[in-house]
């Protein structure tokens, strides 16, 4: 009864220590980051969840204005209460949301933004299928690596549309 116990315990912790290492460790040690030039025309935010599509993304985007006038500064989408989106040109947020809800921290931040509404991209992944928020542009879809370059394309059109509104 005494090895069962033990085996039991091991079994907990290494659960326990694996779930520690995906939400705080793996996910995180590529954010924040920066991407700078010189000269900028544009101060773009892209706020993203740690997971292989999201971060597919993120690069996808990255590379499609790697010639462009444009900073970029890639944060933990959970850190978005610390952003001042006034002084950004555009804000995208990648993550998921569950049943057409964001998580809490997103939605706060969207309903403190009733003014920069329209510099905002939100493109939510799983079980987010058709969701809206009024006056926020939106986009939802599946996590699925080889529709990278379909999302990708539309966050790039929509962040041309928002850095062209915004042109300084």
């Amino acid at each position: 009864m005494r090895i069962k116990k033990i085996i039991v315990a091991v079994i907990l912790l290494g659960i326990g220590f694996g779930l520690l290492y995906v939400f705080f460790l793996k996910g995180n040690q590529e954010v924040p980051y920066t991407i700078t030039v010189e000269q900028p025309k544009f101060e773009v935010l892209i706020a993203s969840q740690g997971s292989e599509f999201k971060e597919a993304l993120v690069q996808s985007v990255l590379k499609h204005y790697e010639s462009k006038p444009i900073n970029f500064k890639v944060i933990d989408a959970y850190t978005l209460f610390t952003v001042n989106i006034d002084k950004w040109d555009a804000v995208v947020v990648i993550n998921s949301w569950e049943y057409s809800t964001p998580p809490f921290n997103i939605k706060k931040f969207i309903k403190e933004q009733p003014n920069n509404r329209d510099k905002l991209i939100i493109l939510s992944t799983v079980g987010s299928y058709n969701m809206a928020l009024e006056e926020v542009d939106t986009i939802s879809g599946e996590s699925i690596i080889e529709k990278v370059p379909e999302y990708s394309a539309i966050l790039v059109d929509r962040l041309d549309a928002i850095l062209t509104r915004n042109k300084k």
